[in-house]
């Protein structure tokens, strides 16, 4: 008989199979990622009681075969309820944060400091507002833990570090900074401002509760760009969360 497991996880996403079961993808603190059927879960209000819904951070007990695609969902005892993801603009951002971080993750990979980072972001999303810097901190954060942490405080060619009234250029295509006389010629990379650069990299290592609060005013826009193309080097498609967030900005007040 196989071992039962057990693990805090959070539910990424799910999708209906047949009548009653569900397929649900979770990030679990001990097994990474992984992905189960939960049978009857549809109906089931025993095991399975709304605890497979996306955002939903949960104690899951599964059992899986060696080499297996799908383990075998047992049940899903909910930690914490997903009643503040209900409003729409902090449903849309936690969204978000699942969908990075699934993006963002392999399965049959450890992943115990992918999950803290998303159970810190979604404690700390029901506390108050997505501001910048909390998003920063976290895609920042994501790309270290996922292998690609960005190198912010030199060039990458010559390795000096920035003066603070500096202007750096990031490489579209390798995700590199590079100073002036560095610069690749090949293509038109990113402008920067060094003094944008030095908040960032301040982020990379700050808990997200005291990163909430980093002034970022003028160079929001510019910092959730350059973020933004960091991790589109690493995506395959956009994410669709980000429809949703652009959605609801453009909605009337």
């Amino acid at each position: 008989m196989l071992e039962t497991h057990s693990s805090r996880a959070v539910v990424l996403r799910w999708r209906a199979y047949g009548d009653s079961d569900k397929i649900a993808t979770l990030l679990s603190e001990d097994f990474g990622k992984l992905t189960g059927i939960a049978k009857g879960a549809r109906n089931s209000r025993r095991r399975f009681p709304n605890s497979l819904e996306p955002l939903a951070r949960v104690r899951v007990r599964f059992r899986q075969r060696p080499g297996a695609g799908l383990a075998f969902l047992e049940s899903a005892e909910l930690l914490a309820p997903t009643t503040p993801f209900a409003e729409p603009v902090r449903f849309a951002y936690g969204s978000y944060l699942i969908e990075l971080a699934d993006r963002m993750t392999l399965e049959d990979e450890p992943a115990r400091d992918r999950y803290a980072l998303l159970a810190e972001a979604l404690d700390e999303l029901e506390r108050g507002p997505a501001t910048t810097a909390f998003l920063r901190a976290f895609e920042l954060q994501l790309l270290s833990h996922a292998g690609f942490e960005p190198q912010l405080e030199r060039c990458a060619r010559c390795e000096r570090a920035w003066r603070d009234d500096e202007t750096a250029w990031l490489s579209l295509h390798h995700g590199t900074l590079a100073c002036g006389p560095c610069r690749p010629t090949d293509e038109a990379p990113l402008e920067v401002a060094a003094a944008l650069l030095a908040r960032l990299e301040r982020l990379k290592s700050q808990p997200l509760a005291s990163a909430r609060a980093t002034p970022f005013a003028a160079m929001a826009a510019e910092a959730a760009l350059l973020t933004g193309r960091l991790l589109a080097l690493h995506l395959a498609r956009p994410l669709q969360s980000v429809k949703l967030i652009e959605q609801l900005a453009r909605r009337p007040a």
